[in-house]
């Protein structure tokens, strides 16, 4: 009786390489490393079609084909005898193996070259142990790691659910989840990217266990493992193996061809440099991209086929709590203001801020308006809507000598030239307060009530205006 395809689950992550066997019409045999073995059904299994030229050409003459693949939890081996079906250029199992190749592959800049041509269907004739890799209980990834059991589990989504329940602002929302991520589910590395006003761009609201915490980094829809869950609105789990050596092939393409001048001017986006496990979740609400949550694992195999329904399950919900809080504060920081901004002395104002501020801290603020880029004394700080935010509160301060301002007078700003519809006003206020606080704290955004803040400033400023 044939070992049944789905109790292999673990052997079709592509955590360990398979190897891939084919003969010529005149008996002349071919091997080949596969990263991936993608899982169909009961019967059938595919391959990708990328480079393996000869192997295609000796299935062509002769369609059999045997592949071995290893238990990474175990060490034990198997062997699959199969007998070519068909090719698939289109449809759901192409886009998904398409969408794991690409996201690798985006991961490392290298996008479009590693583009899968053909999705190869094999029916499975035979699965059989390899007698040489009977594998051990102490043979495999489990070994390495305290447990390789499902951690996304009721339980741990309900400890989450009742810490985000307590938090009050998007702020507090943010920080709660990926606490909780690390608390509930056992990851320390996580972040969390919303969509900016830009169409099919991602920026960094959140990050957790990073050196750098990577707030407002930005990737484009279809780059990365965040633009690839973006774009295709769908879950996507990466093992080491491949990631890794993308990532080698990635270094030493970015030290033959360095752009100094590009990398000036954004964020790296957070992240391990060769994790052994990676985790993306679209967070989607009724159709909509709320955001997107990354998770990584320097454990080889951490996400399983068994946590696919929670995880999506937590999608939905982190996603539902982060639009109901931005809802939330702007329905509350719309409302109409009882304490309008009283006329200040500009004398007045100014003098105690220079009295204030630290004598021996000035800065020069840059603001490049074709770019809508901020610049900090020469180093990159913001672009799009929080730069000209954070502009347009310094020229309102040194003009008139005002430090608070209101959510409300922000969107009716023509200036800001804000959507009618879905701002996220609030989203960007957090962005660029948090930008602040990370490179240059002595200009902050001071919560004073809900829908009002002021700008506090204690250094000597020097405001520029580029084209």
């Amino acid at each position: 009786m044939m070992v049944p395809l789905a109790s292999l689950a673990t052997c079709f992550q592509g955590l360990r390489p398979a190897q891939l066997y084919t003969c010529s019409s005149d008996g002349i045999p071919n091997a080949a490393y596969l990263s991936h073995v993608e899982y169909v059904d009961a019967e059938h299994v595919a391959l990708s079609f990328q480079f393996f030229n000869k192997s295609r050409r000796n299935i062509a003459e002769n369609p059999h084909a045997l592949v071995n693949m290893v238990d990474p939890d175990t060490g034990q081996g198997w062997s699959l005898r199969l007998e070519y079906v068909r090719s698939e250029t289109t449809g759901p199992l192409f886009e998904r193996m398409a969408l794991r190749i690409e996201t690798i592959a985006s991961y490392c800049n290298l996008k479009g070259v590693f583009k899968l041509r053909a999705s190869d269907i094999y029916r499975v004739v035979d699965v059989a142990r390899i007698p040489e890799e009977s594998g051990s209980p102490t043979a495999g990834v489990s070994q390495m790691t305290t447990t390789l059991d499902p951690v996304f589990t009721m339980k741990a989504l309900h400890d989450l659910s009742a810490r985000i329940n307590r938090a009050d602002s998007l702020e507090t929302l943010v920080d709660s989840i990926l606490a909780g991520i690390e608390e509930s589910f056992g990851f320390t590395q996580s972040m969390i990217l919303l969509p900016t006003e830009q169409e099919g761009v991602l920026v960094t609201i959140a990050s957790r266990g990073y050196p750098e915490k990577g707030v407002g980094a930005e990737q484009r829809y279809g780059e990365g493992m965040a633009g690839a869950v973006a774009e295709s609105r769908a879950p996507i789990r990466i093992s080491g193996l491949m990631r890794g050596m993308l990532y080698a092939m990635a270094m030493y393409k970015a030290s033959l061809n360095p752009d100094p001048q590009r990398d000036a001017r954004r964020v790296p986006v957070p992240g391990l440099a060769n994790p052994d496990s990676q985790l993306g979740v679209p967070l989607i609400v009724r159709g909509e991209l709320v955001g997107v949550l990354v998770i990584e694992s320097e454990t080889p195999y951490r996400f399983h086929e068994e946590d696919k329904a929670n995880i999506e399950l937590l999608g939905s919900y982190l996603a539902i709590a982060i639009q109901n809080m931005q809802w939330q504060e702007r329905s509350a920081a719309s409302a109409p203001d009882t304490l309008a901004p009283a006329p200040v002395d500009v004398a007045v104002p100014l003098a105690q801020a220079v009295g204030q501020a630290r004598a021996a801290v000035s800065h020069q603020v840059t603001y490049y308006a074709s770019d809508e880029c901020i610049l900090l004394d020469g180093d990159y700080l913001i672009r799009g809507l929080p730069a000209k935010i954070l502009w347009r509160l310094l020229n309102i301060r040194d003009k008139t000598g005002r430090d608070e301002f209101t959510n409300r007078e922000l969107r009716l700003d023509k200036s800001l030239n804000l959507p009618e519809w879905k701002d996220n006003l609030e989203s960007r206020l957090l962005l660029l307060r948090r930008r602040l606080d990370e490179k240059c704290p002595e200009i902050r955004l001071a919560p004073r009530s809900r829908g009002r803040f002021a700008l506090e400033v204690q250094c000597l400023l020097t405001l520029n205006e580029q084209l």
